[in-house]
């Protein structure tokens, strides 16, 4: 059993890393390549089929995935910002949630499917979007920080919506009173991890700093995420939503972009992230796909973004080419949501037809966002 598994990693790591190279070349992101070198392996060639112990490993590629997101949030950054973000990101993540779930009743009737295509795509993949701003020369500009403030505020709002649909799928007969528990529990929580938390954890980083051990600044924040992983998950709001917290409660330590990012980085990019995503690839199923639906999903996944970001911002007095820059910057799903996705399956919300068509799509948005962005936006691009 160990020999097959070294075998597998060994394989899906290599031809990930070599087709994550091949499509960043062409300004696609590289888990795009990194998922179709699982496909190869898996459904084209059968030489790799993930075993019981390796895709429950996996899941800590999730855990880093979010560790990662959340050492991105840097609030002062986007503070006065913030508000405008808010309201952006809450009316992006309502219209794709509508929008998604509208998809789903009209091809399943069933609600749990339905609300899980439209938590799915309520946030915005962090990674992809800085990736295209940088591209495109807006990820320092006044817009780009307008933008990357309101993927932020955005990210919050995707875990919430995570943490409600964990509760449906979780609890029985779920009241509404119950929902507006959850949602004190989660806002007070966000509250006291990133004040109370954040000074508690930055101040067991300083320690740590001055320790002998030079890798006790990727152990602490390891250990940090890990716990609160695990408090989230007992507290129905899933282990993204832990992890999540963890990075935007150490984003401002003196040690995160020198030390602790760098130490993290390695760790996700290097080995859990593509090893994270070909794996997907060796699950997809190519037998039964439904075009229409695929196809349905790509449209709410872009016109939830580009109605809820982009044409709401008119009223913050944006102009149309301002409007189309916020609009579709946040159309790509990739990193956080196929990170949710595999929650969602785990929790049995869907079958692996609607798992794939859902991983499809969100492939397809890294892909058309910079292709989008190139039609209809020319400035500096």
């Amino acid at each position: 059993m160990v020999t097959h598994v070294l075998l597998a990693m060994g394989m899906l790591l290599l031809v990930a890393k070599i087709f994550g190279e091949i499509v960043e070349r062409y300004g696609i992101a590289s888990l795009v390549g990194e998922i179709i070198a699982g496909i190869v392996l898996g459904p084209i060639l059968g030489w790799v089929v993930l075993g019981e112990f390796l895709n429950e490993f996996l899941m800590f590629g999730v855990i880093f995935m979010l560790l990662i997101a959340g050492l991105e949030v840097k609030f002062d950054d986007i503070k006065k910002h913030i508000y405008k973000a808010a309201v952006l990101a809450f009316f992006g993540g309502i219209a794709s949630l509508f929008l998604g779930f509208v998809v789903g009743m009209i091809f399943f009737n069933n609600f749990i499917v339905s609300l899980a295509i439209g938590v799915a795509f309520v946030s915005t993949s962090n990674g992809t979007l800085f990736m295209i701003l940088m591209r495109i020369g807006e990820f320092k500009s006044d817009m780009g920080k307008i933008i990357i403030a309101v993927t932020i505020a955005d990210d919050i709002v995707g875990m919430l919506a995570l943490s409600f649909f964990t509760m449906f799928m979780t609890g029985a007969n779920v009241a509404v009173g119950d929902l507006g528990k959850l949602f004190l529990v989660s806002i007070g929580l966000y509250l006291f991890i990133l004040s109370f938390g954040s000074k508690l954890f930055n101040r067991i980083l300083d320690i740590a700093g001055f320790l002998r051990d030079e890798h006790i600044l990727f152990t602490v924040p390891v250990i940090i995420t890990f716990l609160l992983a695990f408090l989230t998950h007992h507290l129905s709001l899933s282990i993204a939503v832990g992890a999540f917290l963890a990075g935007v409660a150490m984003a401002n330590n003196k040690f995160t972009d020198s030390v602790i990012r760098p130490k993290i980085d390695v760790m996700g990019y290097g080995f859990l992230l593509p090893l994270f995503y070909a794996s997907i690839g060796t699950m997809l199923v190519f037998v039964g796909l439904d075009i229409l639906l695929i196809i349905a999903i790509l449209v709410t996944a872009i016109l939830g973004k580009f109605i809820g970001c982009g044409l709401i911002s008119r009223f913050f007095g944006h102009d149309w080419k301002e409007m189309k820059l916020i609009g579709l910057s946040m159309i790509p799903r990739g990193n956080e949501n196929i990170g949710i996705v595999q929650i969602m399956l785990i929790l049995g919300a869907f079958t692996m037809t609607v798992y794939t068509s859902i991983i499809f799509v969100m492939v397809m948005t890294v892909i058309a966002t910079p292709i989008l962005l190139k039609l209809f936006y020319k400035s500096k691009y």
